[in-house]
């Protein structure tokens, strides 16, 4: 109903002819919260500088590219969002650009720079809503809005003024009187508004003022709900009671063109051509012819509540309703049905006679139509009564020869031939017992070579040569797996010869072969090969064709569209639905040479392909196009150039040189997901953006982008790259999308363009990836220099540990040296003296020297015991060093009668000292035993070791006789003197408390 509807506008509106065929009107297409609209009741509609269309809802904005819907809504929280989600009206800015939004909670302004919302701040009086109706800017970049309190006039960063209606003598004080319900402008420039009471106002030419519009009279105190300015002058007012209005230039009278009634829809949004106005109330869409025009307003073209309208710039009509937004086409459709559907049934063949085209169909036979007319001249039957009829109405093939003869294959029933003039078929079967008969009953494809004018039959047992047409013999081309070089396969779908004069056959699931020996029957076989991507694409052949340049072009069936490169070798260039193609799925394929290109029909559509640039374009029922799917092999060129493709609806037509083809889109950056969540950028939205940095917690992101073409609805194929990542372009596919992982630091160039576009054309986006801290180049240096210092340090503790080692062996070396050596020397000696004493029979002397030997040996004994104790790692510790001395002590003291007590902390047992401090500690404190036992004459010792404050702390006391420090040392050796040498090694206070008499305190304290 609704087709029939919009084809009854069309013809009335641009007259034309019926004998011309069908114009097609394409089906509405419908868009709702499913598809991700925000809300489906859409207040309004209007399409920005880039192309994007922008949807007012009850429930926020929604922004569409032609393939998805992006929403905006306010948010208190969150600066920069819209200021209210109930949006009334929304105007594009012909000046600045963006937008500038109507909500139930003020007006603000849309910045496509950065993506943000700006509030426009009104000082408004107490107690009264901020609540704007309609928007609307002009040309001069003034604002103008319609609120509950009057007209405000907003010039951004000028001026703010306030229209309010003027005050009528006869009319009562009404809170509606200022309610500004709708906005237009005339060409002239000048501004009309309706209100809540009904009136009609316009400003005055100075623009300062409103002023009533005297020819606008009230019949109802209905509210003015709609207002459109006629491009050519005039003006269409709508209201809320179902009254429709148009005032034409002054001083010309007002036509009511529909009288407000009680219950009547209220109309809700009106657009204006140059012929009438489309009007949406609550019932419906209708269109209104200005007055006096021969023509009677249509019906309704789509039913439901109507709130608002627009028309895009790409011819699209737009329809915002209370289910969602709906796009019709209002202009005339190129691609047309030459006969009714009704007549022609399901069409599988097309082929031309002069200036007729012969259909064959699958419920109706053979028919002849007359382009030019649109007649069907002749229609043949099947007739069960009549063996010289049609043998079958189902035809898979139509042939007609130039002296007028007609060829027919049917589905089952053989191969039929009409002579010239004649009215009966002859019939040619398949007969088992028959040598030369028809190969088989199914006949698939007729093929007239332009070589010697042969008729080639495709049929499912084999392909066929009529060899003698009065005998009725024909030369078959079998399959036989037994023999190398048959008919790769029984089913031919194609026959075509190119202009080298090879003879290509394209078959059901055997690829595509070249009869190379027609006597012998050899053929070369092309076929898929799934590790070659040089190959055939698939090897169920369904069409063949030759462009202007005589390559031979393949249609298949689940492999798209390929061209033979190289006839020697097979090699194939396809284009599928990799590269854009709608459908894989290739039915037919039809040259014109007039624009040199190719036309294709698949099961999403007709394809126009160029084949010097490899461009495509997609035509399908959102252009006008009747149907999407079509049959196998039902493609032809009319006597005037029209092609001709068949289908399940019936048979399609159209003129291909008069064809508009739509522009490339823009293609647009439109959004940012980092780990799958969208990112608004803070300052430049991505689409304005030149370069992005992308940090290394970004790990994963993803970039979304689109072609701006709200017709074509996301059919145009476009392609990307990631330069220095992707080595070559991808295609972008249905979800106009790219995710990276992972990528390493560094510098890339992000492009996206059309398929068929060139390389550097499209969008680029800089894209810098920044290391993490640790692979920065000033962390590198600063590991190197870590990395250099290290293993200076770990050389220079080497050294240093080698060059103790040295000292140590050095020192142990002297040890040896001056204490063994001079033991040992003075040993020699005296076993020397004690030997004369002996040969001299001094025994008393001798045995004297032998004591001295002995406690000279004694002596080097614990010396060389000092040497390896202190040496060894082990006694590193404090509870070893402790253990020694409390045996050294107990040893030396005990001897001599002293009385000992040793003690020593329990925190002391973890603590452990260098070789060299150990040594030292150890040889004070045997010092300082040694000189108690020797000197002191005590009775009692106590010795105390202690960890406290950091420090290591060793007293040695006893009672003994002490000793006056300042006098000369007893026994004339050198102590005290190594004692504080000792000491003073180990960074530590020694400190001696004695007196004659009194005993001796020894204190040493060493920090650790």
């Amino acid at each position: 109903m609704l087709r029939c509807l919009l084809l009854l506008w069309f013809v009335a509106a641009y007259g034309l002819p019926a004998a011309c065929g069908q114009g097609v009107a394409p089906r509405p297409r419908a868009l709702n919260t499913s598809d991700g609209l925000v809300n489906n009741a859409i207040t309004s509609i209007v399409q920005d500088r880039q192309g994007f269309l922008w949807l007012g809802t009850q429930d926020g904005l929604s922004r569409y590219d032609g393939s998805v819907f992006r929403t905006f809504r306010a948010d208190a929280r969150r600066p920069g969002t819209l200021v209210g989600n109930f949006v009334r009206s929304v105007a594009a800015d012909p000046v600045r650009g963006g937008l500038w939004i109507g909500t139930g909670s003020g007006l603000c302004r849309y910045e496509p720079r950065t993506e943000q919302f700006a509030p426009i701040p009104i000082d408004y009086p107490a107690g009264t809503n901020y609540f704007v109706h309609a928007v609307l800017a002009d040309p001069q970049g003034r604002v103008w809005a319609g609120t509950e309190d009057g007209v405000l006039c907003y010039q951004p960063g000028r001026s703010l003024r306030r229209l309010r209606c003027p005050s009528l003598p006869s009319a009562v004080p009404s809170s509606r009187t200022n309610s500004i319900q709708a906005l237009a402008r005339e060409k002239s420039g000048v501004m009309w508004a309706g209100t809540g009471e009904g009136f009609l106002y316009r400003t005055a030419s100075d623009g300062a003022a409103l002023e009533l519009e005297a020819r606008y009279t009230q019949a109802t105190a209905a509210a003015v709900t709609a207002i459109a300015a006629a491009p050519r002058g005039g003006l269409w007012v709508g209201t809320i009671a179902g009254g429709l209005r148009y005032l034409p230039p002054a001083p010309g009278l007002v036509v009511e063109v529909l009288r407000p009634r009680p219950g009547a829809p209220a109309v809700h949004s009106i657009c204006a051509d140059p012929t009438g106005a489309w009007v949406g109330s609550a019932t419906g869409l209708r269109y209104f012819p200005l007055p006096g025009a021969p023509r009677p307003p249509t019906g309704e073209v789509l039913k439901g509540t109507v709130l608002s309208l627009f028309a895009g710039r790409d011819g699209q009509f737009w329809v915002g309703t209370e289910a969602g937004l709906q796009s019709l086409d209002i202009r005339p459709s190129p691609f047309r049905l030459p006969v009714p559907l009704a007549s022609t049934g399901p069409v599988w063949a097309v082929g031309t006679q002069k200036a007729s085209l012969w259909l064959g169909t699958e419920l109706n036979g053979v028919l002849r139509l007359n382009p030019a007319t649109g007649a069907l001249d002749e229609h043949l039957l099947h007739n069960p009564t009549d063996t010289s009829s049609l043998a079958e109405n189902f035809v898979r093939a139509v042939l007609a020869d130039h002296d007028g003869g007609l060829w027919v294959g049917t589905q089952r029933q053989g191969l039929d031939y009409r002579p010239p003039g004649a009215s009966h078929f002859r019939h040619f079967r398949h007969q088992p017992s028959r040598p030369g008969s028809l190969a088989d009953n199914s006949v698939r494809s007729l093929y007239r070579d332009p070589a010697d004018g042969s008729l080639w039959v495709g049929t499912e047992g084999g392909l066929c040569r009529l060899a003698d047409a009065q005998a009725g013999r024909f030369l078959t081309y079998r399959h036989d797996p037994k023999v190398t070089g048959s008919l790769p396969n029984y089913y031919v779908r194609c026959v075509l010869r190119d202009r080298s004069g090879r003879l290509w056959v394209g078959t059901g699931g055997g690829g595509l072969c070249r009869l190379d020996d027609p006597e012998t029957g050899r053929f070369t076989a092309f076929r898929t090969d799934e590790q070659n991507e040089h190959s055939l694409p698939s090897n169920f052949v369904r069409a063949l064709s030759l462009d202007a340049r005589g390559r031979l072009w393949v249609g298949t069936e689940g492999g798209g569209i390929c061209r033979l490169d190289n006839p020697r070798t097979g090699r194939f260039t396809t284009v599928g639905e990799a590269q854009g193609l709608p459908s894989d799925v290739v039915y037919g394929l039809q040259a014109d040479s007039a624009s040199r290109t190719l036309w294709a029909s698949t099961n999403r559509g007709l394809v126009r392909l160029d084949p010097e640039t490899g461009r495509f374009t997609t035509f399908d029922l959102r252009d006008g196009v009747p149907m999407d799917d079509y049959n196998a092999g039902a493609a032809g060129r009319g006597p005037d150039g029209r092609l001709y493709f068949g289908g399940p609806g019936g048979l399609v037509g159209f003129q291909p040189a008069g064809l508009a083809l739509p522009s490339a889109p823009r293609v647009l950056l439109t959004g940012l997901r980092r780990l799958n969540r969208p990112v608004s950028l803070p300052d430049t939205a991505l689409s304005q953006r030149r370069l992005l940095r992308i940090g290394p917690e970004d790990y994963v992101f993803s970039l979304e982008f689109t072609a701006l073409d709200l017709r074509r609805a996301g059919r145009y194929p476009l392609l990307y790259q990631l330069e220095g990542f992707d080595p070559d372009w991808l295609a972008a596919g249905p979800h106009r999308e790219a995710t990276y992982t992972n990528l390493d630091p560094g510098h890339y160039t992000f492009r996206v363009r059309g398929a068929d576009a060139p390389e550097k054309s499209g969008v680029a986006l800089r894209l810098v990836v920044e290391p993490a801290w640790y692979a920065t180049w000033w962390f590198r240096l600063l590991a190197v220099a870590a990395v250099v210092g290290a293993g200076w340090l770990a050389y220079r503790l080497r050294v240093q540990q080698l060059l103790t080692l040295e000292r140590v062996r050095h020192r142990i070396a002297r040890d040896l040296h001056d204490d063994m050596g001079s033991t040992l020397s003075s040993i020699s000696i005296l076993s020397q003296l004690a030997r004369n004493h002996q040969k001299n029979e001094r025994p008393a002397q001798a045995a004297t020297l032998l004591e001295q030997i002995g406690d000279s040996s004694r002596r080097m004994l614990d010396s060389m015991d000092d040497i390896v104790w202190a040496i060894n790692p082990a006694h590193d510790g404090l509870a070893g060093v402790t253990a020694r001395m409390r045996a050294f002590a107990s040893e030396v003291l005990e001897a001599r009668g002293v009385e000992l007590r040793f003690t020593s902390s329990p925190n002391i047992a973890g603590l452990r000292l260098p070789m060299e401090a150990r040594r030292e500690f150890f040889l004070i404190f045997k010092e300082a035993v040694n000189n108690l036992a020797k000197y002191a004459q005590a009775g009692h010792a106590t010795i105390e070791v202690s960890y406290a404050h950091r420090c290591l702390q060793l007293l040695v006391q006893d009672d003994g006789v002490g000793f006056d420090q300042k006098a000369p040392a007893r026994g004339g050796g050198n102590g005290l003197t190594n004692m504080r040498s000792r000491a003073e090694a180990l960074r530590g206070q020694l400190s001696i408390d004695t007196a004659p008499g009194q005993g001796t305190t020894l204190r040493l304290r060493v920090p650790m």
